[in-house]
């Protein structure tokens, strides 16, 4: 018979892990005391906002009167039904299929062209980053002056022979306006974060991508890209989130006009908000966007990521 002895022995208890990890709290306390503010922050206008703003979305929520009812996915199937969200959505799409590859291929380009020049190349990036660096209002302001009909871009085209448009009251040209503008105010970034991939790509590749007798066309398709693929993907990713939420360029410039043509759903959630008073209604246009904009980054993620070691 086994004694009880030779009976094998319980696992310890989980208590002397808890014992460490109190103690390495105790020894770090003035560090968690430290970002305590900036955590509760955090927490408060973000994490408690975000569970709120899903839990207003299933509710007649208003600021106004007391009285919110429920009416779990009625807000969600008006909003899928409402013919201002769809043109806000498909403006939205728009702006995201535009300004997402141009963004990427004039910051790539210049990226490129930065990293070949040798004098003045602290020049040349500072030249194009400063539009980044300075608030988007005060650039958008910039741009409604420079597209009035005697601003500064009719001025250019005038002396080419070329009649320009009333840029921001013209159904046509009003969003390209404003893709124009964001186009120029970003590239500098993604020209940074570029110019950083180049630098981290051994010179060796190009070296014997030469003695092969490679051209500048091959060698840029063969080793730039498939080694600029971790930063692509940041750039993809960042930009497409950024242009589905644009919102503070079109409020100042045009206000979703002319004829809601650049009307986005940042906007629509704007004016549901904070003129018409309907949260509820405005929290559930805000989670669909989120859904869409949650299904196109795990899509690029999913599509180009790779575990590939170069």
């Amino acid at each position: 018979m086994t004694t009880l002895a030779q009976q094998p022995q319980p696992l310890q208890p989980q208590a002397s892990k808890y014992r460490d990890l109190w103690k390495r709290v105790r020894r770090t306390w003035q560090g968690y005391l430290f970002i305590s503010p900036a955590a509760v922050l955090i927490s408060i206008f973000s994490y408690v906002a975000i569970v709120f703003s899903l839990y207003i979305s299933f509710h007649q929520y208003d600021i106004i009167t007391d009285v919110r009812p429920f009416e779990g996915l009625a807000n969600y199937s008006r909003a899928l039904t409402d013919s201002l969200v769809r043109i806000s959505f498909r403006n939205t799409f728009i702006y995201v299929i535009v300004i997402v590859p141009a963004i990427t291929v004039v910051s790539l380009f210049l990226a490129v062209l930065g990293n070949q020049v040798r004098r003045g190349r602290a020049l040349f990036r500072t030249i194009f980053f400063i539009p980044t660096i300075t608030p988007v209002v005060v650039t958008s302001m910039l741009w409604v002056w420079l597209y009035e009909p005697t601003g500064g871009v009719n001025q250019l085209l005038k002396l080419v022979g070329i009649k320009g448009p009333n840029w921001l009251f013209n159904p046509l040209t009003a969003l390209p306006a404003i893709m124009i503008m964001t186009i120029w105010g970003a590239v500098g970034y993604y020209m940074i974060i570029f110019l950083a991939g180049l630098a981290e790509i051994p010179e060796v590749f190009y070296e014997a991508a030469k003695v092969d007798g490679a051209g500048r066309r091959h060698t840029f398709w063969h080793i730039t890209i498939p080694l600029l693929r971790n930063s692509l993907i940041f750039a993809f990713v960042t930009l497409t989130i950024a242009a589905f939420q644009v919102f503070t360029q079109v409020f100042i410039m045009t206000r979703g006009g002319p004829m809601n043509q650049t009307q986005t759903v940042q906007m629509v959630v704007y004016h549901y908000a904070f003129e018409n008073f309907e949260m509820g209604y405005a929290a559930a246009i805000s989670w669909l966007l989120f859904g869409v904009i949650f299904f196109f980054s795990a899509l690029q993620l999913k599509l180009f990521i790779s575990r590939e070691l170069y």
